[in-house]
């Protein structure tokens, strides 16, 4: 079940692109999101200078759809974020965690590593940049559920933060989330739903292979992606199928993508019973 929180965002340098804090009330954990360029300008702050696990994030080109993502753990962040400014091009965001009480010891970070690697492999959200595995330190019980607390807690000021790579997309089974919704074109069958951050395609869904001009140059950029994270795979020559699920922007990019035409997806995904989005979003508000 989850509770209302409340999250403080401080701008160190005033700016909504700058430096950042972020807390959440009554955690000890703290958050610090640092601009590539702005590394000289934290080197002394308190943050920089602890135990950390760390994020960073960039894209390798403006075709990625996903972002490209680094995680890693530190005993003196900034020294081990110098080390990256000069040896990965990618990057252009750090995001840390540190322990406001500084009580993070060097096995809860490597354990806080461990996890978030396992977690953002098997959500797919992001393509992972790390080249080799972390293991799983010993920690005694009562450190592994202080640092699970820790987890779910990162997770969240993480996806608050701009950063969602942690957080799954409701499944085929949340029926609090919303109806099941079908898209049928071409030979292609789409299986998804509306959620709080776009459209989920599910698993198992197939896409045609048949673009049209009108959304070719659209269409082609992000299937090259998704073959290229794995989220697809071509089955036949007129059909690719979803190996993952994906979150789509919006209905209409979801449904372009399955029919390979332009099309307005509020009205072409529709329940089982053939009541198109646009009907089930509109009685929600109804009710």
């Amino acid at each position: 079940m989850s509770y209302p929180k409340t999250i403080k965002i401080y701008l160190v340098d005033g700016k909504p692109d700058g430096i950042k804090t972020a807390e959440l009330s009554n955690w000890v954990g703290k958050a610090i999101a640092i601009p590539r360029n702005k590394l000289k300008d934290v080197k002394e702050r308190k943050e920089c200078n602890q135990p950390s696990i760390y994020f960073l994030f960039g894209k390798e080109d403006e075709k990625s759809v996903l972002p490209y993502v680094y995680i890693g753990e530190a005993e003196i962040l900034w020294k081990r974020l110098i080390t990256h400014e000069s040896s990965k091009d990618f990057w252009q965001m750090a995001v840390a965690f540190v322990s406001k009480d500084n009580n993070l010891t060097k096995a809860h970070i490597k354990y806080l590593e461990s996890c978030c690697l396992g977690i953002a492999k098997s959500i797919s959200r992001c393509l992972l940049q790390n080249t080799s595995e972390s293991a799983l330190p010993n920690l005694s019980e009562s450190d592994v559920s202080e640092m699970q607390e820790y987890l779910d807690n990162l997770k969240i000021l993480l996806a608050s933060l701009g950063y969602p790579i942690l957080q799954e997309p409701a499944t085929r089974q949340d029926r609090d989330v919303g109806v099941l919704l079908y898209c049928r074109r071409k030979g292609a069958i789409g299986i998804g739903r509306m959620t709080n951050e776009g459209f989920i395609v599910y698993k198992s869904s197939t896409a045609s292979t048949q673009i049209s001009d009108a959304v070719r140059k659209r269409n082609e950029h992000i299937i090259s992606s998704l073959l290229q994270s794995g989220h697809i795979s071509e089955i036949s020559d007129k059909l690719f199928k979803f190996e993952k699920d994906y979150l789509f922007n919006s209905p209409s990019a979801a449904s372009d993508l399955i029919t390979g035409n332009s099309t307005s997806g509020w009205v072409l995904w529709k329940t089982k019973q053939g009541k198109i989005l646009r009907e089930v979003e509109k009685d929600k508000l109804k009710n």
